[in-house]
């Protein structure tokens, strides 16, 4: 193998987290009541739409869906679209807060709209059907053709307030159509808009947690504030106390928590995730939250997020000098239950929200730590 190669295989390996099944064989413990789902149907036009996007009534930039952008020939061809009368598919909101709509379905549409008609940021091009409109923008169009647009009726779906937040949940898994479904932290994010939002995003920045994942957990589907939330939920909620619970929901309820809390404790909890980051790099240097690769270490195995959850929150109890005291054995004692406890590697890979397997990843952890300071 060249150099070269070498180099590249030490990149792949190290970028992004590890591909997780957090469901595994249990189903969800406490279903909610569907009767109290209330999602209304409203027709709007293309106009009040874009009215509503002007006053900031429509939120079109999330945190979440920012690099998603379509190139211009198929923003082009969405208008032509309209301007052909082929109807649009539906659109969904998420109403929770009435003076601000996040869209949960329909994003990319509704930008190409505001984009087209309220900014004229590009001309069409690339049509299909109306050739002779190449290099038009919105306000060179005839106004027979404005009218077209600002008129085309568009079907919404609003989600109400009162609609429980783990059918919100269910609703944005199952309707999202638009060819990058969100992941569960970014329909978390959706969900549970307010300081816990900003924490994470504050956190998934810092220098300690970039310098504890060597920089390698991507931001770009929130990753990176997934593993942020998965330390607050067990460094909140102790994981004994956690019993038939749906993870998703249980990470959720975290955020909720967090967003109750005085500016006094969001500093208090802060300052101990950055201890915690601090203390996984002082122990384990770059195969922090990594699996054991081996003997060859120009490669190593992703970020593992039922790892990142349990050491971070283990490690954080006990004090700096003592960890590193005893980093070593730390290490061994690690690789030994990799090595010798097949149940607690199934932990980490497989159903790792189960509650069987979260309790046995962390009864094994806490083992590893205490035997390798005593």
């Amino acid at each position: 193998m060249r150099v070269g190669d070498e180099n590249m295989v030490q990149r792949i390996t190290d970028t992004g987290v590890d591909e997780e099944d957090i469901i595994g064989s249990e189903s969800i413990k406490q279903p909610y009541d569907p009767g109290r789902i209330n999602v209304v149907r409203q027709e709007m036009t293309v106009f009040q739409v874009l009215r509503k996007i002007i006053n900031k009534e429509i939120n079109l930039e999330p945190d979440f869906q920012r690099n998603l952008v379509w190139d211009e020939t198929r923003q082009s061809r969405l208008i032509e679209s309209i301007l052909i009368r082929i109807p649009l598919p539906s659109f969904y909101m998420d109403a929770t807060n009435d003076d601000e709509w996040l869209i949960i379905d329909g994003l990319q549409r509704l930008s190409t709209l505001h984009r087209y008609v309220n900014e004229e940021k590009f001309a069409l091009q690339g049509l299909e059907f109306l050739e002779e409109l190449k290099d038009k923008k919105f306000n060179q169009l005839p106004r027979s053709y404005q009218r077209r647009i600002e008129e085309t009726p568009l079907l919404l779906y609003i989600i109400r307030p009162e609609t429980p937040s783990e059918a919100k949940f269910t609703i944005f898994r199952r309707i999202n159509t638009g060819g990058m479904v969100l992941t569960a932290q970014e329909i978390r994010h959706c969900l549970y808009r307010g300081k816990s939002t900003e924490l994470l995003k504050e956190l998934a920045s810092s220098p300690e947690f970039r310098k504890a994942t060597s920089n390698s957990v991507s931001p770009d589907r929130m990753d990176d504030r997934e593993c942020v939330i998965r330390f607050f939920a067990f460094y909140l909620t102790p994981y004994h106390e956690y019993q038939k619970r749906d993870f998703d929901t249980f990470l959720g309820d975290t955020m909720v928590k967090i967003n109750q809390m005085s500016d006094n404790e969001l500093a208090q909890i802060s300052k101990a995730f950055k201890d915690a980051m601090i203390k996984a790099e002082a122990v384990f240097g770059k195969n922090a939250f990594r699996k054991p690769k081996g003997r060859d270490q120009r490669a190593r195995n992703p970020i593992n997020k039922a790892l990142f959850e349990v050491w971070s929150v283990c490690l954080q109890k006990y004090p700096l000098d003592v960890l590193l005291k005893n980093k070593e054995k730390i290490n061994e004692r690690f690789i030994y239950y990799m090595n010798n406890d097949p149940e607690f590697v199934n932990s980490i890979s497989q159903g790792t929200g189960e509650v069987k397997k979260v309790h046995k990843r962390f009864e094994v952890i806490e083992n590893v730590i205490r035997e390798g300071i005593n």
